[in-house]
């Protein structure tokens, strides 16, 4: 139970600044989502052609010509692996092709949660996400459990989410992790347990304490928070030891006022001296070497100066995203007002990272229809293919929804199934958009390793 609530929270907390009022209100589906059997659920009739993904997906001999020559990366040590995803995403950036992303996707679902794979993407595709997102909540044990069997085995949160991501990766999925970060004062006055501080709960949504001022180095929080970075880091080191790369999302939507080290509660220089501090810190003391760096502020943008506020620097971004969600959309693109804006958001974020020489990418973005997709009743069931067309025509090589969670008919972003033959109502609409040539799943990510290496100039 204690897992389930701070996920319902993590959810509600994690989107609260840019929600309409009505965004939360309860929807009138009573119980229908619960019997795999109501009209609420469709057939599932379109065919995921797996193999044709696999053959359509971008190799790296075509993609090779598209990737930059030199670059700047915020880790001039970065591996092997690494420098290849990043020439990987810029070069996809110059195509037509773009990722399909989905927060948890290998170990959170919404309705089969004891059958069919690890992920309701591959449910309904046969695939994993191409980008599978996750989060230090799971580190902390807030959005992660362990078995009697794991914990007698001596397991911890992180070895079972490194293990989790390295199979992802195995099929091919590119890992992004971001962190909603407790707040450091309320950790510190729980007092250590066997020695470490305990960080499981959420509570970036708790302002009290001065955090931002206070964790970094001459902060009495700052061993805190530099035990915090440590789990990331164990966590990414088991990750490089296998050769995975992690685009790492740390203090996301910091333009907002719906987390502590959002503008409302710190200085823009405040920020950027945490933001430097966090990189530093896994860079130069943990020797994290398999990191690429995302900023994503909070959405809508009208122009790339307005992006550009609390833009921590050239030498510690390596990609440029955003986080912006469809409230209550009326209808298809055509009729739903937000995609006009969504179009002028992507164009701010594309001209500030040509203008900074760095990847953009659409970082989080979904429907929150009563909190998120609605179990029925959508009014655009092409949204995930209108969506990647956009972002297609811009040099963004990826798009991530947000999360799908236990059985929470508020809680979820991409359709899933309910048994082997049904699902939600946008399942054959989603199958329809995993089969267009430009869509890209975790079956058709190429192996990155092998692109061309870019000369580093920072290095």
């Amino acid at each position: 139970m204690r897992l389930k609530r701070l996920l319902k929270t993590a959810v509600m907390c994690a989107f609260i600044g840019a929600v309409s009022s009505t965004a939360f209100a309860a929807k009138t589906d009573d119980t229908a989502w619960e019997n795999p059997d109501s009209k609420i659920y469709v057939e599932k009739k379109a065919v995921p052609d797996n193999a044709k993904a696999r053959v359509e997906a971008p190799t790296v001999s075509e993609l090779a010509d598209k990737a930059p020559k030199s670059i700047i990366l915020t880790d001039p040590n970065a591996t092997k692996e690494t420098v290849g995803l990043y020439q990987y995403l810029a070069a996809l950036g110059k195509t037509d092709y773009v990722l399909y992303g989905h927060q948890n996707d290998a170990h959170h679902k919404m309705f089969l949660t004891n059958s069919g794979s690890n992920s309701d993407t591959k449910d309904v595709t046969g695939s994993l996400a191409g980008i599978v997102g996750m989060d230090a909540l799971s580190l902390t044990g807030s959005e992660l459990n362990l078995t009697d069997s794991e914990v007698a085995k001596g397991v911890t949160y992180v070895d079972k989410l490194a293990d989790i991501a390295i199979k992802a990766s195995k099929e091919g999925a590119i890992i992004t992790l971001s962190m909603h970060m407790p707040n450091f004062a309320e950790i510190k006055d729980r007092g250590k347990k066997d020695g470490k501080y305990d960080y499981i709960g959420y509570s970036p949504n708790v302002f009290t304490g001065n955090v931002v001022q206070r964790i970094v180095p001459g902060g009495d929080l700052n061993d805190v928070y530099t035990g915090y970075l440590d789990l990331i880091a164990d966590f990414a080191l088991k990750l490089e030891k296998a050769g995975v790369p992690v685009i790492y999302r740390p203090l996301h939507e910091q333009n907002g006022y719906w987390f502590y080290w959002g503008a409302k509660y710190c200085t823009s220089q405040e920020f950027v001296n945490l933001y430097h501090y966090t990189v530093k810190y896994l860079r130069d003391v943990r020797n994290v070497h398999n990191f690429l760096y995302a900023i994503s502020p909070n959405g809508p943008f009208k122009t790339k100066e307005e992006y550009l506020d609390r833009y921590p620097g050239d030498r510690y971004v390596d990609i440029m995203g955003v986080d912006t969600y469809d409230d209550n959309p009326p209808g298809p693109a055509k009729s739903d007002p937000w995609f006009k804006g969504f179009a002028l958001t992507l164009q701010s974020v594309n001209d500030a990272a040509k203008l900074h020489h760095k990847i953009p990418a659409l970082t989080e973005v979904g429907i929150r229809d009563g909190g998120s997709l609605a179990v029925s009743n959508n009014k655009d069931k092409d949204w995930f293919s209108e969506v990647s067309k956009m972002v297609g025509k811009t040099d963004m090589p990826y798009f991530m929804v947000w999360s799908n969670f236990e059985r929470e008919p508020h809680n979820f972003f991409a359709p899933y199934m309910v048994s082997k033959t049904r699902g939600h109502e946008m399942i054959n609409k989603f199958i329809n958009y995993y089969n267009e040539k430009d869509s890209i799943f975790a079956d058709g990510v190429t192996d990155y390793s092998q692109m061309p290496t870019p000369v580093i100039i920072n290095k």
